[in-house]
């Protein structure tokens, strides 16, 4: 065997964005000089290297090789543990090949954002949004989703309340809004904010209900007595006289009904 090889760092820990390192030791047992070259197997070789990646010892002689892991904050790194090996081979023997296993346990991160679409509603008293959370993190969360209105004239109703989104994708919720009174005199416009929290992160998102006026009274009092009139001729009689009587009746209301409400 022309080398001894031990990885001294089996068990590292690093956070996404930072770095952390494993010592490697090679030994030259030969009786010649050799070079020895190092390489990384498994899904973590994507995002480490190893320092130097050869190295030339005299018989005897003994050098440390440091694998440096520097996993990106990105959601294509799973947060958890993650095997590799590390590759030694030889220059003068090519028979030679030795391979080192170890373990380096990513940290997790979130990156809540979330949108709340339509931006903009409109409606009499209810009206419905729906809410989508994108988890750019690398670890699975739980959020929880709440609303606030300034006024406090709005009632929010999450379904579900807290969700599951999962590490680089997309959850949605359903807000049912309810108005705690008509509106009156025109269209009132109500302002609130969506927030979605996990594990003291908080992200928000503002949104609007514009509340719409219900239809004047005297309108529906008109229809009603077209309909009462309708009923009214059509099971008594039906001459031309009394549908001629019909037709006034409907000319007339139709024009209360277009009366301006004071």
């Amino acid at each position: 065997m022309p080398a001894v090889v031990l990885l001294r760092t089996p068990a590292v820990t690093v956070e996404p964005g930072g770095e952390a390192v494993a010592e490697l030791t090679i030994k030259n047992t030969g009786t010649v000089v050799d070079q020895f070259v190092v390489n990384l197997l498994g899904e973590a070789s994507a995002w480490a290297r190893c320092d130097p990646a050869a190295v030339s010892l005299f018989p005897g002689a003994e050098e440390t090789v440091n694998v440096r892991f520097t996993p990106p904050r990105s959601a294509s790194v799973t947060a958890g543990a993650v095997a590799f090996g590390v590759q030694v081979t030889s220059q003068e023997d090519r028979e030679f090949s030795v391979v080192e296993e170890g373990t380096v346990s990513v940290g997790g991160f979130s990156a809540l954002t979330l949108k709340v679409v339509p931006r903009t509603s409109q409606g009499k008293r209810a009206v419905k949004h729906r809410v989508e959370i994108t988890n750019a993190g690398n670890a699975p969360l739980q959020a929880s989703l709440d609303a606030i209105d300034p006024d406090a004239q709005l009632a929010f109703d999450f379904d579900p309340h807290s969700i599951e989104v999962p590490a680089g994708g997309e959850a949605v919720a359903q807000l049912r809004i309810v108005a705690s009174a008509p509106a009156k005199g025109g269209i009132k416009r109500h302002s609130f904010t969506v927030s979605v929290e996990s594990n003291g992160v908080t992200s928000t998102a503002d949104a609007a209900f514009e509340q719409k006026p219900r239809g004047p009274i005297l309108i529906w009092l008109a229809v009603l007595v077209v309909a009462a009139v309708l009923v009214f001729l059509l099971r008594d009689t039906a001459e031309g006289a009394e549908l001629g009587v019909l037709l006034q009746s409907v000319v007339a209301t139709t024009a209360l009904a277009r009366m301006p409400v004071l």
